[in-house]
């Protein structure tokens, strides 16, 4: 019997201590580790046609889950994002992969803004430069 005490006991410790928050007060502030934001396509001065469209393919990795993806298409000069969304998955690797339509978009050079934001506010952002053709 007392060896199930022993191993019940050890069972608790490991849960209780493998949950962070508990003993940091469940404190969600931001804790200095950004989210690791890899941006795979576009390239930089990547042309993309409303035909082809533009695809997006990001890698988003942290230690306590991606909340949110934020992507943004913007002109250099423009103040208002003329393509905004956001995605929250909720998971610690991300590869996210989707084509934007551009149709409608008028030529010209662009700003692909992306951000990350874990679960503690942590924030990490790269930018690349794209021609609407």
């Amino acid at each position: 019997m007392k060896l199930r005490t022993m191993l019940a006991s050890l069972v608790a410790v490991v849960m209780f201590t493998a949950c962070e928050d508990i003993f940091e007060g469940g404190d969600l502030q931001p804790d200095g580790s950004n989210p690791s934001l890899t941006i795979n396509n576009p390239s930089k001065n990547q042309s993309v046609t409303a035909t082809s469209g533009l695809r997006v393919n990001i890698t988003a990795v942290d230690k306590d889950n991606v909340e949110r993806l934020n992507v943004a298409l913007q002109g250099e000069e423009a103040e208002k994002a003329v393509i905004n969304f956001s995605t929250e998955p909720g998971r610690k690797v991300v590869e996210y992969d989707t084509t934007l339509s551009v149709a409608g978009i008028a030529p010209g050079v662009y700003k692909l803004l992306i951000s990350a934001t874990d679960k503690r506010a942590n924030l990490s952002t790269q930018e690349v430069t794209v021609n609407v053709k």
